[in-house]
């Protein structure tokens, strides 16, 4: 498989910051993890990245850039080190799949109800699961286009839910979120409620 796909958004990323919510290394690492959650065979960049940056072994690369360089130059250099990795011609192809794999929303939905966020999300937050949400949204658009219209339709449909019931119009789902319940723990509980809500009003 090739590696264009994941390096373009990387680019897209390293000129405007802002496509991440709170743009950081480690929210880097949210993405990488949400577009493997797609494409495990990607997995190598991670593992060769933590080879790149030293730092605390029980690290990733993403806190090891940002303990040494902060934000946002932990940023800048993980990304190149990122992308000089996916360009090299020596670099592992990685395969894809060809089952339709679950919605991030499902998996994070599920982790919630077993009371094991952890197990998905790196860290419990809201901006770590909008940016591994965006990751897991952006390989669905490289590698199973046949449903990326649906799935995004899904969670325009829940924002636009939110939008109504929390009295926020034009607001994105994720600040909805921090807003009233915190960007911590708090928020991602009531995000997977908030979802089981949403989908209950739209079976009726």
């Amino acid at each position: 498989m090739s590696s264009a796909a994941l390096t373009r958004h990387l680019k897209r990323i390293a000129a405007e910051h802002a496509i991440l919510e709170c743009p950081s290394p480690i929210h880097l690492g949210a993405f990488f993890h949400g577009y493997l959650l797609v494409v495990p065979k990607f997995h190598w960049v991670v593992d060769a990245l933590d080879l790149q940056f030293a730092g605390p072994s029980q690290a990733q690369a993403w806190t090891r850039a940002y303990l040494t360089f902060g934000d946002p130059l932990g940023l800048v250099r993980i990304i190149e080190a990122a992308e000089a990795l996916l360009e090299d011609p020596a670099s592992p192809v990685a395969t894809v799949c060809p089952d339709i794999p679950e919605m991030f929303v499902e998996v994070i939905v599920a982790a919630v109800r077993a009371n094991r966020p952890a197990m998905v999300l790196g860290e419990v937050t809201i901006p770590w699961l909008y940016n591994f949400g965006l990751g897991a949204q952006a390989a669905i658009a490289d590698y199973f286009p046949e449903i990326a219209d649906q799935r995004c339709a899904q969670i325009l449909r829940f924002e636009a839910w939110l939008q109504n019931d929390f009295n926020a119009p034009g607001v994105p789902w994720q600040r909805i979120l921090r807003g009233f319940y915190g960007p911590g723990e708090r928020a991602v509980y009531a995000f997977a409620s908030l979802w089981d809500q949403h989908l209950g009003t739209v079976s009726r």
